[in-house]
């Protein structure tokens, strides 16, 4: 999968004194300035990383003001001194002559790359004049605000408010959308595994050893080897999580739904519940028995192509292992339109077996406020937001989300669907959209159809792109704003809080390159150059830290020092007697907060739900969406779409969606995406290791290279994600391996509005 480069290349690209002099390099790249001398003190600093979205906790080494070693923060335990691929390659994207560190304005067509350097106060006022310019003439609906999350997030959500638009987008409708609503339908909000304590964990492809979250995969590390736990785990292809697992059973892609329902069938059938804690804590049970009368081994074998004796074995086991077993819902490789359904089962699947606030279960996050509660004093400090105060405009959004009768009444006004973006601006429905105003995202390669998705580009007056590299979606803007990496930033504080409250900050590790400016230093200048600025109550990051802070002088020295803390409360889970005793044996006011049996099962009697309790039936969901108030079959298991073969999609170790393809050390390590075919597929196509095709739909055509493995399924393809890129000052990456995006079609998964990923195709030989 990588190219062929010597140890000597190796070393010459990861080496933070490569010589950047001399490299012909685009306008307003780093290569462009010449050679940087930089000097300071030896030191280190400890901050988070951002070269994905699970932000491990990280310490930078700077040695003469250059960053040149990066390992995890020891102050965080679940982390130590470990780091990812990802997480150590910070330093060499920081110092890659290919990132962007000038601003640029468009002074040929759209998508050309014609550019022109300019100076941040150039920039920064054509972007406010022609901004203001769209909101005087067709209103500031007219302009979207997208990002992914994270705090540049929260900064472009509080400039969005400013200038009074509701469009604002995150990554969600793309990527963990359906959890999100899924959790607020059953439990009122998410939880947290206890990898570590668990007995049974089913697995349907959450792949923490590839989607790396250091601490969590450590914890799932260490169970998948212990001979105390049992890993099951259902993916269409033979995965690294799949390798550390006990049993791989290789699913038809799209049908989880049936086979967690055949669980509940069985679990239901046979009285193998925890009849107890769903009579006292849920609503619903006597809709769910209804639902899953025909659910049974039998039928899911038909559709998932698992033997029905797996189903009910696994059903029998999971049962045996109860409370401490974890039914995950995560990230994983497949994504089809049942996708509500079948993670609001696995949910409710949690439930049906008692695990919540149980070791080795799962568990609410216990946050600071709450500890402070149950302790009656304050054990841990605060914080808050310092633009709490600023309003959702309630303006009509273009994707209609949150509004009742619509596809999108359950996603977040503060989220939107990326997808309905191209038909709401080609349609001019609900109204006219003439601006776009992007950071960290680019929705070029990730998002579904970005033919269609650039088609609608082109029908707007002014696209502003914030981003570290010429991304694809950067090409199609009127103005190019670097942006200061996450190692040349200081941001805020992040509440981090799992089993204890903990915090954790970005603390800038070396100054930036061409003093480039990080959002909040973007969005801060805007709002007062466009005059929208007067509800900011601060104009600095230090001043945003102390007010988050709450002027809590000693958090914030704190989190300055270590970039990381944690409270040594007593871990918690309100039903485990021998977790709550000491939680009360440590703060005696505790004690009023116990029930008759001395737990503190009554703390699950409130939830976030409209019947206060675990919705096995929502009342909410069903008038919405008729049929859905439950998890049954929903009949939309199939995603084939008429064609052959399945294409699936997933994450890299080595890389992170459509952000980090181009950073030397990364791709190096890997710079293609072969298409997983299976032998007996490969027979039937004529197809040997290497060979050149294409994959085709009614969708699109993309061209991709053959990787021969028993590690998928016949009918499934499988290609990981962010390769096959359209930027040609992505010098590394361009025009090399597949973009699954391509291929996939604008469409939805009911309920959740989430982004279709499995789809139909069939393959020609190039």
């Amino acid at each position: 999968m990588s190219s062929n480069y010597t140890r000597r290349d190796f070393l010459k690209v990861t080496s933070c004194s490569t010589a950047i002099a001399g490299i012909s390099c685009m306008t307003g790249t780093l290569g462009s300035l010449g050679a940087q001398t930089i000097s300071g003190s030896t030191k280190f600093v400890r901050s988070y990383c951002e070269m994905c979205t699970s932000r491990c906790q990280i310490e930078g080494k700077v040695v003469d003001g250059k960053s040149v070693f990066i390992q995890g923060n020891k102050y965080s335990k679940g982390m130590g001194t470990s780091v990812c691929a990802r997480g150590a390659a910070g330093h060499s994207q920081l110092y890659d002559p290919q990132r962007l560190v000038k601003p640029l304005i468009r002074v040929g067509k759209r998508g050309e790359g014609r550019w022109k350097e300019a100076t941040y106060e150039e920039a920064l006022n054509l972007i406010a004049k022609k901004m203001m310019k769209i909101k005087e003439e067709y209103g500031p609906q007219a302009v979207l605000f997208s990002s992914k999350t994270g705090e540049h997030f929260s900064h472009l959500s509080t400039f969005s408010k400013a200038f009074e638009s509701p469009n604002l987008f995150s990554h969600h409708s793309h990527c963990p959308i359906a959890y999100k609503v899924a959790f607020k339908h059953t439990y009122g909000t998410g939880l947290k595994r206890d990898f570590s304590k668990s007995k049974y964990i089913l697995n349907f492809g959450h792949n923490l050893f590839e989607g790396i979250n250091v601490s969590s995969t450590k914890k799932l590390a260490k169970a998948a080897a212990s001979e105390k736990t049992k890993l099951v785990v259902l993916e269409p292809r033979f995965s690294i999580v799949a390798a550390k697992a006990d049993e791989w059973h290789s699913v038809k892609p799209g049908t989880d739904l049936a086979f967690v329902l055949s669980l509940i069938h069985v679990w239901l059938r046979d009285g193998k519940y925890d009849k107890e804690f769903v009579q006292r804590y849920t609503v619903g049970i006597e809709h769910l028995i209804e639902s899953t009368k025909t659910t049974t081994p039998q039928w899911q074998e038909k559709i998932t192509g698992i033997k029905a004796d797996v189903a009910e074995r696994v059903a029998n086991e999971l049962y045996k292992a109860a409370p401490n077993c974890i039914i995950d819902w995560g990230h994983k490789t497949t994504t089809g339109q049942s996708e509500y359904q079948r993670t609001r089962a696995i949910l409710i699947a949690n439930a049906l077996m008692g695990n919540i606030e149980k070791e080795g279960g799962l568990f609410f996050k216990k946050k600071a406020k709450t500890c402070n509660k149950l302790a009656g004093i304050d054990i841990a400090p605060t914080i808050t937001n310092p633009d709490k105060h600023f309003e959702t405009p309630k303006t009509l959004r273009v994707d209609r989300a949150s509004l009742k009768g619509s596809d999108n009444a359950f996603v977040g006004r503060n989220q939107g669907v990326l997808m309905d973006i191209p038909k709401a601006i080609l349609n001019k429905d609900p109204y006219e959209v003439k601006g776009w105003f992007m950071i960290r995202t680019n929705p070029l390669i990730t998002v579904a159809d970005p033919k269609t998705m650039k088609e609608a580009m082109h029908k707007l007056d002014f696209i502003v792109v914030t981003d570290v590299y010429m991304s694809e979606t950067a090409l199609m803007a009127d103005v190019v704003l670097p942006e200061a990496t996450y190692l040349e930033r200081d941001e805020g504080i992040m509440d981090k809080s799992s089993s204890k409250p903990t915090y954790m900050i970005r603390n800038k590790i070396v100054d930036p390159i061409n003093n480039t400016l990080a959002s909040h230093e973007i969005f801060r200048t805007l709002a007062k150059k466009m005059g929208i600025d007067k509800d900011y109550k601060w104009d600095n990051i230090l001043q945003y830290r102390v007010q988050q802070a709450k002027g809590n002088d000693k958090l914030l020295k704190e989190l300055m020092s270590k970039g990381y803390v944690s409270y040594s409360i007593p871990t918690l889970y309100y039903r485990e007697e021998k977790y709550v005793k000491d939680f009360v044996n440590k703060y005696p006011n505790a004690r009023k907060y116990l029930d008759e049996d001395g737990l503190m099962g009554s703390m699950l009697d409130n939830l976030k739900t409209p019947s206060g309790k675990i919705e096995i039936f929502s009342q909410q969901v069903e008038e919405e969406f008729k049929g859905y108030g439950v998890p049954r079959d929903d009949n939309n298991m199939d995603v084939t779409r008429g064609y052959p073969y399945i294409l699936t999609s997933g994450k890299s170790a080595i890389h992170t969606n459509g952000h980090t393809h181009n950073v030397p050390y990364l791709n190096m390590l890997m710079s293609d995406n072969p298409v997983w075919i299976n032998p007996q597929t490969a027979k039937k196509e004529n197809l040997k290791n290497g060979d050149k095709i294409y994959l085709e739909n009614d969708i699109g055509k993309e061209k991709g290279t053959v990787f021969v493995t028993e590690g998928i399924r016949p009918d499934t393809l499988f290609v990981y994600m962010g390769f096959g890129r359209e930027s040609s000052d992505l010098k590394r990456t361009n025009g090399i391996g597949t973009n699954q995006s391509k291929l996939l079609p604008l469409i939805k998964g009911p309920v959740c509005s989430t982004m279709v990923t499995n789809v139909g195709v069939k393959i020609t030989k190039a």
